[in-house]
C-alpha cells in the first residue's frame, strides 16, 4: 500500500467551513461556511474545479445536503431560513423564510417528498416539499439538534440533542416514535449500524453510546477511548465507521469486537466539524477550523476484498495472503502519522506560491496568479460578525490572503459586477481592504520568522508522542521507539 497515494487537492477558503456534503450520483463536493457561501466544487485527481460560489444567506449557513439523485442542493442558515438550490445551474428552487422560531442547524434530506430540519432550541420540522409546508413539527427536545440519520426501511428519523436525549420519529406519524432517557452528556452524532440492529451516537465525552435498535431506552453499550468529544460520525461498513473528534483526528473504528483499527486523517489538534464519505466509497471529506475541506483515500477498506479463487492464486504465487481491512488500515495510519499531508489551496499547488502584498490606498496584487489555478477565499460580510451558539465556537486561523476571488452571486440569485480580469468590482461589500498594514504586525511576523524551526526528525517524535497520549490518556508513556498503533 503506497502512503503517499494520489488524492484530491484540499479547498482552502478565508473563513471557517461549517459543513461538508458530497453529491451521491457524481463528484462534487459542496462547502457551507460562517459568512452565508456555499460553494459547490468538482473534484479529481487533476485538480478540483468550482462549479458555483452562492452566497443565498444573510447569515452563516450551518448545514446542507444533496438530494437523493443529486440534482438539488438544501442549505439551512443562522437567519431561521432554508432553501433548495439547482445543482447545475446555481439557482434558487425554493426558499422558506422565519422556518423555525429559532436559528436552524441542521436540514436533512429524508426522501422526495420530505426534507427535516432542527433548530437550536431543540425543535424539529418535517417538510412537504411539493408544498413548501412543514407537515409535522415536534418539540420534544429542550437543547440544540446536533444530527440525525434516517433509516429507509422503518421510515425512521432519528435525531441527537445537547440535552442528552435519542429522538425516534416515524415520518408518517404527527407523534414521536420513542425518546430516549437523559444520557448525562450531549449528544453530539449519530450513525445506524449493524444493518439496522445497532444505533450509534457520539458524545462529549468520548464515549460511542450503543442502541439496540427497538430498546431506545437506554444504551445497551457503551464503547470510551476517545479522548475528547465525538462531533461526527461516517459509517463505511455495517461494523466500521470514521469518527471525528475535537482532537482533530479522524479514527477507523471497528464495532463488535470494539476496537481502534487506524487513523484516517489528521487535522493537527483542530477539532472537525463533518466527516461524511463520497458515492464512489473512494474519498472521505473532513472540515475543521483550519478553513479547509481535507480529502483522504479510504477506497482501501472497499477494495481490500478479492474472489476466493484470485485470493487462492495470489496466495500460491507469492505465499502470502491478502492484507485485510484492518491491516491495511493501521499500515495507512502509520503513513498519516509520520508523514505531513500536502495541502493545497483550492486546486492551487504547491509549486506555485500566492505572494500577496498590499499598497498604501489598500489595493491587493498577487505576484502569481492564473485562470487554470483560481483560489476560492471568501472574507466576511458585515453582518456575518454575530455569532453565538455553534457559530461562537469556530476559531479564526490567521493564513495567508490570496488575490479577490471572482464575482460572487447576490441572494437574488444574479452575479455581482466584476471587472474583465475576474475581480469584485470596488462598491462590493464582501469585506475586501480590511487587512492591516501595522508595523507591529510587520514586526511580529517577521520574529515568527527568524525563530527556528524544528527538524523533520523532530516533528514526527513530538507527533507521535502527542498521538499517543490522544489516543490512550490513561496509559503510561510508551518507551521511545515503540509504535503508536501497538495498543490499537
Amino acid at each position: 500500500m503506497d502512503d503517499n497515494a494520489e488524492r484530491p487537492k484540499s479547498l482552502k477558503f478565508k473563513e471557517p467551513v461549517i459543513d461538508v456534503a458530497f453529491s451521491p450520483t457524481s463528484d462534487l463536493v459542496a462547502s457551507s461556511l460562517i459568512t452565508g457561501h456555499i460553494f459547490i466544487h468538482q473534484y479529481s485527481l487533476t485538480g478540483n474545479t468550482r462549479q458555483h460560489r452562492l452566497k443565498p444567506h444573510r447569515k452563516s449557513c450551518r448545514s446542507l445536503c444533496f438530494s437523493g439523485d443529486g440534482l438539488s442542493l438544501y442549505t439551512a442558515s443562522k437567519d431561521k431560513s432554508w432553501q433548495s438550490l439547482d445543482v447545475t445551474t446555481g439557482a434558487e428552487l425554493s426558499r422558506i423564510e422565519e422556518a423555525h422560531d429559532k436559528a436552524i442547524n441542521i436540514v436533512k434530506y429524508v426522501n422526495e417528498q420530505i426534507i427535516a430540519t432542527g433548530d437550536e432550541l431543540g425543535g424539529i420540522k418535517l417538510w412537504d416539499i411539493r408544498q413548501n409546508k412543514p407537515a409535522f413539527t415536534f418539540k420534544e427536545h429542550v437543547d440544540y439538534i446536533s444530527d440525525m440519520v434516517f433509516n429507509t426501511d422503518k421510515r425512521h428519523l432519528l435525531a441527537t440533542s445537547g440535552d442528552g436525549c435519542l429522538s425516534v420519529y416515524d415520518v408518517r406519524k404527527s407523534k414521536p416514535f420513542h425518546v430516549s432517557e437523559n444520557q448525562d452528556d450531549e449528544l453530539l452524532s449519530v450513525a445506524i449500524m449493524r444493518g439496522g440492529k445497532k444505533v450509534v451516537v457520539g458524545e462529549t465525552d468520548g464515549v460511542l453510546g450503543i442502541f439496540t435498535y427497538g430498546q431506545f431506552d437506554d444504551v445497551t453499550d457503551r464503547f470510551p477511548g476517545h479522548p475528547q468529544s465525538i462531533d461526527s460520525i461516517c459509517k463505511l461498513t455495517e461494523d466500521m465507521c470514521v469518527t471525528g473528534s475535537s482532537d482533530g483526528l479522524l479514527r477507523i473504528v471497528q464495532l463488535f469486537p470494539h476496537k481502534l483499527v487506524g487513523v484516517a486523517g489528521d487535522h493537527k489538534s483542530l477539532p472537525v466539524e463533518k466527516v461524511v464519505l463520497s458515492y464512489d466509497q473512494q474519498w472521505l471529506a473532513s472540515c475543521s477550523h483550519d478553513h479547509t475541506v481535507h480529502f483522504w483515500d479510504i477506497g482501501y477498506i472497499f477494495n481490500d476484498g478479492v474472489s476466493d479463487e484470485d485470493e487462492n492464486e495470489d496466495a500460491d504465487a507469492n505465499g502470502d495472503e491478502q492484507l485485510d481491512a484492518q491491516a491495511i488500515a493501521i499500515q495507512v495510519s502509520k503513513g498519516i502519522v509520520d508523514d505531513e499531508p500536502e495541502i493545497d489551496i483550492d486546486g492551487l499547488s504547491d509549486g506555485s506560491e500566492l505572494r500577496v502584498r498590499s499598497d498604501p490606498e489598500g489595493s491587493v496584487d498577487s505576484s502569481d496568479e492564473s485562470d487554470d489555478d483560481e483560489v476560492d477565499i471568501v472574507d466576511s460580510d458585515s453582518d456575518s460578525g454575530e455569532s453565538d451558539g455553534a457559530d461562537s465556537d469556530v476559531k479564526q486561523a490567521t493564513i495567508d490572503l490570496p488575490a479577490k476571488p471572482p464575482a460572487l452571486a447576490s441572494p437574488n440569485g444574479k452575479e455581482e459586477p466584476s471587472d474583465a480580469n475576474g475581480n469584485d468590482d470596488a462598491s462590493d461589500s464582501d469585506g475586501w481592504g480590511s487587512w492591516s498594514d501595522s508595523d507591529d504586525e510587520d514586526k511580529d511576523s517577521s520574529e515568527k520568522r527568524r525563530k527556528p524551526k524544528p527538524t523533520k526528525a523532530e516533528k514526527q517524535k513530538a507527533k507521535r508522542a502527542a498521538l499517543a497520549e490522544l489516543a490512550n490518556p490513561d496509559k503510561k508513556k510508551r518507551a521511545s521507539g515503540a509504535s503508536f498503533f501497538a495498543d490499537l
